[in-house]
């Protein structure tokens, strides 16, 4: 019995000075960037992003009709604003309204860089509740406000200020730099990066890497670490919707059968919430995992660097959270409810819409085995809806295209932590995988969780110092783009 208690305590000792190990060695992998002659621009920037606003380019359902005034409007103001570029530049025009512009490098054995971005918008709903019009562009000196000042036309703008500054410096690239503008992101941009990325397949286009909107340089929005944290998205999550339909015989309420379609619905309804697909660490995580957990405290630093012991504990952490919740598992949203016409008839149909976003790693046909499995009932029908994507490959981040957007970082942001992680919504990133394996989405500009809430939500604005620097770092990264 002595002989035995020895060799526990001898295993738990041997136990513990591993993980006392592996914590403290869980070192940093934070990139020096050096210095770099940082871009500030001046007051036209501002003026030119208010004007941009001002243009209500909004994409409201696929197939419906936009105003072809206000995205021609927005042409014309481009090609005013940046005169250089539409000068230097070729521009295309694709499907009326997307833009490509193609600046030529002096290198052609090197691989081009797509930046891309969108300038349609969703809608402003409830107007009337804005501290400012959401097309007004109004610059309150701390803040420019309108509808696309976070997602996205921030972006358009930014990319072409550090673009026009550079012409205006003489600059020319070494590698082709493609500028790759959609029109309908917001619903599905099938017409927009969908026809560029298809007509630059067809030019044999391959491109060292392409950056998109995505993540951005978040503030106090990881916990346990106090410094901004530079997100890079290296995948993104697939989409799913299914409609859940069941149909029995309806009849009068005054005396309603045990069952009804209603009735079976809900319940199939409630397995699928209540019997989530299981968490898994994937490798866009597992990567975001060891780039922010050695700058944690120590008792965290322990944990994380020891998954190996602590999986399922780290998993339950995640699990807990609701934004952490969908880096982890396929998540389920019912979304759309229809059933019955009158309050006194119990209806002969009900239908609900479930939306999944699906872990990569995992398939859309994962999702529908797992359905048919927890439902269990043969009288709910599932049909599949149009627009599942399965989930994006995961980029690379041993490569020089993330090299080039990590050191710019930290040049530009240099106080931000920066960590790879996985696109939870979805981009027009992924309509580029046949020319390009390097994909990664990231805004720069400085983000709260308040922030978030105002993108597609009320009072979108953006920090009048935060899209400065936004610009710095597109002019920088352009010119790292050589190195």
């Amino acid at each position: 019995m002595k002989k035995i208690l020895l060799f526990l305590l001898a295993s738990l000792c041997l136990l513990i000075a591993v993980v006392l190990f592996k914590a403290i060695s869980f070192r940093s992998v934070q990139i020096e960037a050096g210095s770099a002659d940082r871009y500030v621009p001046g007051d036209a920037a501002n003026l030119h992003l208010s004007q941009a606003l001002t243009f209500p380019t909004i994409s409201y359902a696929v197939d419906q009709a936009v105003d072809t005034a206000s995205f021609l409007g927005f042409h014309k103001f481009l090609s005013e604003a940046y005169p250089l570029v539409h000068k230097s530049l070729v521009k295309e025009v694709f499907s009326s309204f997307s833009l490509l512009y193609t600046w030529e490098g002096s290198n052609p054995d090197l691989k081009p860089v797509i930046l891309t971005a969108h300038f349609d918008v969703v809608p402003a709903a409830d107007t009337s509740s804005w501290a400012k019009k959401p097309f007004s562009g109004e610059n309150d000196g701390t803040f420019i406000w309108g509808r696309g000042a976070l997602d996205d036309k921030v972006s358009v703008i930014s990319i072409l200020e550090a673009v026009e500054k550079l012409l205006s410096e003489n600059y020319r690239p070494e590698r082709t730099i493609y500028l790759a503008f959609g029109h309908d992101e917001e619903i599905s941009g099938t017409r927009g990066a969908g026809v560029i990325a298809a007509e630059l397949k067809k030019r044999n286009v391959k491109a060292e890497f392409l950056l998109d909107e995505g993540y951005a340089v978040t503030l106090k929005m990881v916990p346990m670490i106090d410094k901004p944290v530079a997100l890079i998205g290296t995948s993104e999550k697939g989409y799913l919707s299914v409609v859940l339909s069941a149909a029995m015989a309806g009849g009068h309420s005054a005396y309603p059968a045990k069952e009804s379609a209603i009735i079976i619905l809900n319940r199939a309804l409630n397995k699928v919430i209540m019997n989530p697909m299981n968490p898994e660490i994937s490798e866009s995580i597992d990567d975001f995992i060891r780039y922010v957990g050695p700058e944690m405290p120590f008792y965290a630093r322990i944990i994380f660097a020891n998954k190996w012991l602590f999986r399922g504990l780290i998993l339950k952490i995640y699990t807990d959270g609701v934004t952490s919740n969908a880096l982890v598992r396929t998540t389920s949203a019912p979304t759309i409810l229809k059933a019955g016409v009158k309050d006194n008839v119990i209806p002969v149909s009900a239908e609900a819409v479930v939306n999944f976003r699906i872990l990569p790693g995992e398939t859309t046909t994962d999702v529908l085995e797992h359905l048919s499995s927890v439902i269990a009932d043969d009288r709910i029908k599932l049909t599949v809806m149009e627009g599942k994507r399965e989930p994006a490959q995961v980029s690379p981040i041993d490569v020089p295209g993330f090299e080039t957007i990590n050191r710019t970082i930290r040049q530009v942001y240099p106080e931000a932590l920066v960590a790879p992680t996985m696109m939870i919504a979805a981009s027009d990133s992924r309509k580029y995988l046949d020319i390009c394996r390097n994909i990664y989405n990231f805004a720069p500009i400085i983000v709260t969780s308040e922030d978030l809430a105002r993108t597609h939500g009320l009072d979108e604005r953006i920090n009048i110092e935060h899209y400065s620097r936004g610009i710095g770092f597109y002019y920088q990264l352009i010119r790292n783009c050589n190195k």
